[in-house]
């Protein structure tokens, strides 16, 4: 009986340390995330119409799938991670993100 109540205790606390771990590598890749979206979102915001800016899918913040503007949010996908949240922009200009081979290009426009 004492054996039992000894392996449920080990397998408690292995169990607990696998979801420590883990949840600490999906909260890193969410704040990477964010970091991309504030980051985009500034230089939208400090572009004038004719100039463009590449950000690359192999990043530092890790690998980029896609960025989507909408409903004035940039929203950027990171890691296989969705983003549901975004970051607000305020450019008075025509932003538009155009997927080329390794990079996403964001222009604006007048």
């Amino acid at each position: 009986m004492n054996q039992v109540i000894i392996h449920l205790i080990l397998i408690g606390i292995i169990l607990a340390l696998f979801l420590f771990a883990t949840a600490g590598e999906i909260n890193a890749r969410g704040v990477k995330q964010q970091v991309l979206e504030k980051q985009v979102a500034v230089l939208m915001d400090a572009a004038v119409p004719g100039m463009s800016f590449e950000i690359r899918k192999n990043n530092l913040n890790g690998v980029v799938s896609g960025i989507e503007i909408k409903e004035g949010k940039v929203f950027v996908e990171v890691a296989g991670l969705n983003a549901f949240e975004g970051y607000p922009y305020f450019s008075k200009y025509l932003v538009r993100v155009v997927e080329k081979d390794d990079k996403f290009v964001v222009s604006v426009y007048g």
